[in-house]
């Protein structure tokens, strides 16, 4: 994840390709802020509570863009379930099948991959789900 000092988030988009619109900073600073792996959904029905004219189809595009630009990273850890992330340096994610929360893993050892001679690798996501230490102490 970038270390960015506050204001910094439009020069960061502008060095990735990003043309610093009102509605792309400030998808980019929720993500910063809100480290929790949040869906699109999730996303515009908070932006939309300060911003009112911002709408759903901005913030898929704003996203699509972001991913694009490697500005943000999409995580497909459920079927059917798109969140994204700011922190877009190698880390697992785990996700506790109770609260739903997702979690970053930077602690943990990432797996060494080797793939057949002819393919290019991109990209590696691992995730991980089970109980949280919260849901653990419940159960």
């Amino acid at each position: 994840m970038p270390f960015l000092k506050p204001g910094d988030e439009k020069r960061y988009l502008v060095e990735h390709g990003v043309r610093p619109l009102n509605h792309r900073v400030a998808v980019y600073k929720y993500l910063l802020e809100n480290p929790i792996h949040p869906t699109a959904d999730d996303i515009y029905g908070d932006l939309k509570k300060h911003m009112a004219s911002i709408s759903r189809t901005t913030v898929y595009n704003v996203l699509n863009l972001l991913c694009d630009q490697g500005v943000v990273k999409r995580i497909a850890i459920e079927k059917n379930e798109m969140r994204y992330d700011a922190n877009i340096s190698n880390h697992m994610h785990f996700k506790c099948i109770d609260c739903g929360k997702v979690y970053d893993l930077h602690t943990v050892s990432f797996p060494e991959v080797s793939i057949p001679d002819g393919f290019t690798m991109h990209e590696v996501q691992v995730n991980i789900s089970g109980n949280c230490p919260a849901c653990d102490a419940i159960a």
